[in-house]
């Protein structure tokens, strides 16, 4: 593989956005350019070999950037053309004339080329005026054997920039959108339906709240259960504490069913067993959960519409999960929930070792319980 700059690192459905050639077109003025598209059909029209000139991947979510630059890096140049026709860039270490020498460059004994620059949000072309005229040029005019895609990570690209229409005209614009922590339960289940297997509301809301919208993090865990169970399986509970590690009946979801519904031997029970396993259940990351349950909660209480969608909308929660909070919100006053963020917040702090000397993980959470409870 040809290269350039430093050698590769690792880096570590919402919508997204692309905007074609057609679409904008007499309108990019006055419309934004950011029109959104799921990153999926993307991948499928990689796969089936239709290939734009110019790809720029960019916005807060890395993970559906890496799978749409791993589909362009699997499909544009075959295997053993890729020595001669696939060219790595980095961002920070790249000036604009390399970008364009190696796009204008014919493919050797193949079809096409890539030319792909990773950590796109590093360069410094961005910036300058000049090299955007460049930029824009080529976009305008661009070598159509050539695969161009910028990596650009963690941030949007600025679409008032010349150089950012003309190539969401010559090709795509992918906006990346963080999953928000609402719909990741929502996102688990696309996921898994779309690898031929289903999971409970139980198992998505479990993975959700223990793995967090690390959208790679969920991938890599979710993959496990593609290759140890067979197609059309549900994937529930018992199948996450088994292959997974995360268990069905001690866990944080199941602790937040136990205080909502002031079930006090359960609570205490799974208080007991996240003491007793401070590594695996640190307070500083049972604080935070615990603190977005209750804000729901006190957010129920506010609600004029109590019904199941319109407390689900404002909620922004899962139709079933109402009835949880319809349950905590009858066991916990405003005023009790009030006093609660401030036991969750006092746990937090001390656990990071603010204002507490000696006192341990296991005790706090076990005092933040019982003030919850009683």
């Amino acid at each position: 593989m040809a290269k350039a700059g430093r050698l590769s690192r690792s880096n570590v459905l919402t919508p997204s956005c692309i905007v074609s050639r057609e679409e904008v077109l007499g309108i990019e003025s006055k419309l934004d350019i950011f029109v959104h598209m799921p990153h999926r059909q993307i991948i499928r029209d990689i796969q089936a070999g239709s290939f734009k000139p110019v790809y720029l991947l960019h916005g807060e979510e890395p993970y559906f950037i890496d799978e749409i630059a791993k589909a362009l890096e699997s499909s544009v140049v075959e295997e053993s053309m890729r020595d001669f026709n696939q060219t790595i860039l980095y961002g920070r270490d790249t000036n604009i004339d390399q970008v364009l020498e190696a796009s204008r460059r014919f493919p050797m004994m193949a079809e096409r080329q890539l030319v792909l620059m990773r950590e796109a949000q590093d360069w410094g072309a961005w910036r300058r005026k000049e090299d955007m005229e460049k930029l824009e040029a080529y976009a305008n005019a661009p070598v159509g054997s050539t695969v161009l895609v910028f990596c650009f990570k963690n941030k949007k690209a600025d679409g008032r920039l010349k150089a950012v229409k003309a190539v969401s005209r010559a090709g795509v614009l992918f906006l990346s959108e963080k999953v928000r922590d609402y719909k990741l339960p929502e996102w688990i289940s696309a996921y898994v339906a779309a690898s031929g297997l289903k999971i409970s509301a139980q198992g998505a809301q479990i993975l959700a709240e223990y793995l967090g919208n690390d959208l790679r993090k969920v991938a890599n865990e979710l993959k496990k259960l593609q290759i140890v169970l067979p197609a059309g399986t549900e994937i529930g509970p018992e199948h996450i504490e088994k292959h997974i590690g995360i268990s069905k009946d001690y866990n944080v979801f199941e602790l937040q069913r136990a205080l909502g519904s002031k079930d006090l031997a359960r609570a205490h029970r799974i208080t007991d067993f996240f003491a007793a396993n401070p590594k695996d259940h640190p307070v500083a990351m049972i604080m935070p959960v615990l603190n977005s349950y209750f804000s729901k909660i006190y957010a129920f209480h506010g609600l004029k519409d109590r019904s199941g969608p319109g407390a689900a909308k404002a909620l922004r929660c899962a139709p079933f999960a109402v009835k949880e909070y319809a349950e905590a919100a009858r066991h916990y006053p405003v005023d009790k929930v009030g006093r609660i963020f401030g036991y969750l917040r006092e746990a937090d702090r001390k656990s990071k070792g603010q204002g507490n000397a000696s006192t341990t993980d296991s005790f706090l959470l076990k005092e933040a319980i019982f003030k919850i409870l009683h």
